[in-house]
């Protein structure tokens, strides 16, 4: 599978296809401002795209591959307009794919419960 990320985004931009319903596999697309090399089983399956956009931008959607998901070709081309993230996604095998997507913000519980994790965090880290 050939991944192109290009646009606005920094080094906290994680894109991931987990495989399987209740047994998940999990792969990194692209991590670290990098594309991953990943070869994925050549049987068709459903997976699901997770795109990480920094801590409090996300979008998740399944999608099936009728075919050996190792020669699609994915392009992501991230934008920002406003305060909004955009996302122009294209696969040459999922048509499903081929569409311009608003990643989504974190709710306030969850942006509520991520600075609680952080606090608790840093509270461990100065006690050592």
């Amino acid at each position: 599978m050939q991944i192109n990320v290009t646009g606005e985004y920094n080094e906290k931009l994680k894109i991931r296809l987990s495989q399987g319903i209740w047994n998940n596999t999990l792969y990194t697309l692209f991590e670290n401002s990098k594309a991953v090399k990943v070869v994925f089983p050549n049987d068709p399956g459903l997976f699901r795209l997770s795109i990480y956009y920094n801590s409090e931008n996300f979008y998740v959607e399944n999608l099936l591959y009728i075919s050996n998901p190792n020669l699609d070709v994915l392009s992501f081309h991230f934008y920002k307009e406003n305060v909004r993230v955009f996302c122009r996604i294209e696969s040459m095998l999922v048509v499903e794919l081929n569409k311009e997507i608003l990643l989504n913000p974190l709710s306030e519980n969850f942006k509520e419960l991520k600075g609680i994790i952080e606090n608790f965090d840093a509270d461990n880290c100065a006690s050592l």
